[in-house]
Parts: C-alpha cells; structure tokens; sequence
C-alpha cells in the first residue's frame, strides 16, 4: 500500500502520456500518408506546438536547429514534470539520466575549441535546452583552451566527470581522449545512482537499462577497437558498468577482438540474434535498440506503480520523437519511403 501511495501521481502521469505513445505497426501506416493526413493524426501526441510551427510555415522545411530544438523541447517538458513528482535518489536518477543532453553540448563546445571554432560557430552548433540547462554556455564558449573549459566545468552539476576528464586529457592532449573519458564516466555515475535506488525498482529496471548499457558497451567495442584501433585494455578500461548480459568477464574477451567476424563466436547466446553475416555496426545497433524497445513497451505496460514505468515512457517517447521528426522531415524533403525508413532507424 506504501507504493501505492508513494506513486499514485506518478503512476497517473505516466499512464496519461503514455496515450500519446504509437503502436509499433503506427508508423508503417503514417509512412503512406501524405504530410497534411500525417499532421492530422498527430493531433493527440502532445506536438501541438511543432504542428502549428508546421502549418504557419505552409508545410515548409524549418531550419534544423529550430525542428531539432522543438522536439527536444517536447521531451524535456515530460521529463521535467515527471522529475517533479520524484523525491531523493529517484529524482536524482532520472535528473542525472536527462543530463545526457548536457554532456552532447559540453562535448560540441570541446570539438568547437579544438577546430579553433568561433564561439558563434559553436553556439549554432548546441541543442537549446531551455530552462533544463545548467551550463554556464557563455563562459565556456569565451574559454581559450580545453582545460579552461573543464576548469569552468569544476562549479557545475559535471565536476567530477570535468576532473576525470581534465586528468586524461594532460596525458594525451586530444579531443579524443576526453569525449571518450566523459561517455564512461557518465555512464559510471549512471550506475552509482541506480545502485542507490530500492532493490525491487533496481530489480525491475535492469532488463531495460541493462540492455542500453549492453548496447553501448558492444557499439564502444566494435568502434574502438575496430575503427579507432585501440588496444584492447584501453577499450575495457573505457566501458560502462552495470550491462545485463555482457558481465566484465565477457567484456575482457569482446575488448580482444580483431576483426568484425570474431564477434560471433564471443557474444553470449542471448545475443547472438544481432550478428549475421554482412550485418555492419550500425545495422547491430539498430537491432539491439527494437529489441530494447520491445521489452521497454512490455514492462511500460505490466509495470504498476513503479519509477520503471516513468522510464519506460522516457525510453520510448524520445525514439517515438525522434522517428516522428525524421517522418515529417523526409515527407518535407519528398524523400522516399526507403530513405525515410532509414532516416528513422528502423525496419518497418
């Protein structure tokens, strides 16, 4: 009963959202509309604010940054008052998880910096994010050189990811170095709140996040190894913790691989259906990501009362979003059906 009520609002807003959720068969169908029948059918999806855009424009490509940011947006606000209704390390793990978006501006200004970019450049380049940013923006682009900007980095929500970074940054000096320093020790943060979660919400959120840390873990391998050509205890040391099936064990053996072929041979059987002759990193990534969403819409719907369910949505809704935007982007661009399928990250 004390869940029950711990939750009942939570539990409330997340089923109310998740009305705005397609089936998986939806897009199939919306894929064969013209662009004004689709813009009707997204009437009850919560994208009042990018459909009108879309309608003052006459059906007219926005520019990028502008489409980019309103869908953004529309993820943001849900996360924001779903955050709202958590308290402690709940609120702190769903906080720290919507920081990804933080880290991909940090990791922009860095790129920027080292391209000798001006700060205009790069302030065209960043994902607005509203009144969920904590970055001070201004005085990162005003920085001159990359260890000012994780010295300025030191006073925000990101120092100990700033601190780690800035250490491999002084024994490589390159870019690199410090891009792939922060994905692991976001992702070793990441695990360290989910550890401080209740057992039974940890227990049920694994076969989710767990399945997302796999998926990365694995792209990470093939990436690293194969097209960055590190060696193979660089590449384990850069991982993230806290996968379902790819335990460190099985991540010693993957870091070790040569060649695309060997990874068949090494993967543990639960993923074996994700490697297939000819398949490139991307198309593996792909198909580890359907299967990601399938459980998440499993557990979106068998999960009562629970923060698993909130993340469920989040999980789902941002793809949702993202396959929405390429939609409309492709019908605007009278792209074909084959490259708007592609564009969307899915085979339909």
């Amino acid at each position: 009963m004390q869940k029950v009520a711990n939750y009942a609002y939570l539990h409330t807003l997340t089923t109310i959202l998740s009305d705005q959720l397609f089936n998986t068969s939806e897009f199939s169908r919306l894929l064969k509309l013209s662009l004004e029948e689709i813009v009707k059918n997204l009437d009850n999806c919560g994208l009042s604010s990018i459909l009108i855009k879309l309608k003052q424009s006459n059906y007219q490509l926005l520019p990028a940054g502008n489409m980019d940011n309103l869908f953004l947006s529309v993820l943001l606000n849900e996360s924001r008052s779903i955050i709202r209704s958590l308290t402690g390390t709940e609120r702190d793990f769903f906080t720290y998880w919507m920081r990804r978006f933080e880290l991909q501006n940090i990791k922009t200004i860095l790129r920027g910096k080292s391209l000798e970019c001006s700060p205009e450049q790069i302030q065209q380049e960043l994902t607005d994010l509203g009144d969920s940013a904590v970055l001070p923006v201004e005085e990162l682009l005003n920085s001159d050189e990359i260890p000012e900007i994780l010295n300025q980095l030191q006073n925000t929500p990101f120092s100990a990811i700033a601190r780690y970074s800035r250490e491999n940054f002084e024994q490589k000096q390159d870019v690199f170095t410090v891009e792939t320093s922060i994905n692991y020790q976001y992702f070793n943060g990441l695990d360290k709140r989910k550890k401080l979660l209740d057992k039974q919400e940890r227990d049920l959120l694994q076969p989710v996040l767990g399945r997302i840390i796999d998926q990365i873990n694995l792209v990470w391998i093939l990436r690293y190894r194969l097209n960055y050509k590190l060696s193979a205890s660089h590449t384990y040391f850069l991982l993230a913790p806290g996968g379902l099936y790819l335990n460190s064990t099985k991540l010693i053996q993957l870091s070790q691989i040569e060649k695309f072929e060997q990874l068949s041979t090494q993967l543990p059987e639960n993923l074996q259906q994700f490697v297939q002759e000819g398949w490139s990193i991307h198309q593996i990534e792909l198909c580890m990501e359907q299967k990601i969403l399938e459980v998440t819409f499993s557990l979106l719907k068998a999960t009562q009362f629970s923060i698993v369910k909130a993340f469920a949505y989040l999980i789902i809704r941002e793809k949702q979003l993202a396959q929405i935007h390429a939609l409309l982007k492709g019908k605007l661009l009278n792209l074909t059906d084959e490259e708007i399928v592609f564009a969307m990250g899915e085979v339909l």
